[in-house]
């Protein structure tokens, strides 16, 4: 009795992390930036990352590994029409010539930091 007690609230705790990790909606990409770019006022520099967007937490992070080199807010948009699929990411220069993220492929939606895309560059990789 005292086992079959303890399979059933194996399978309950089981159920209960499978449910949280099937509401979490997270995107993921790699993604690799040919230039330095800004992200929530952090420098990333060039390289590879992995690039995450939580649909729920509305939140974009750029990772390294496991280490989160930055994070910021971002809305998961449709593509502007007659975007190419092998554009990995889209930038813009700030005021001292820096680029400035403005989204990230994600897939078939991209996901979009602010709401400014005018004057945006175009990277492609």
């Amino acid at each position: 009795m005292k086992i079959n007690m303890q399979r059933m609230a194996f399978a309950l705790i089981l159920s209960a992390l499978m449910s949280a990790v099937s509401l979490a909606n997270v995107k993921s990409k790699s993604v690799t930036f040919s230039e330095d770019v800004k992200v929530g006022g952090t420098l990333v520099k060039k390289g590879d990352y992995q690039v995450r967007f939580d649909d729920q937490t509305k939140e974009l992070a750029i990772l390294k590994g496991k280490k989160v080199i930055a994070k910021t807010t971002a809305s998961l948009e449709e593509k502007p029409q007659g975007t190419i699929n092998s554009i990995l990411y889209r930038s813009r220069p700030d005021k001292e010539g820096a680029a400035i993220l403005l989204s990230v492929n994600m897939g078939s939606k991209e996901a979009v930091i602010g709401s400014d895309q005018t004057g945006g560059t175009v990277t492609a990789k």
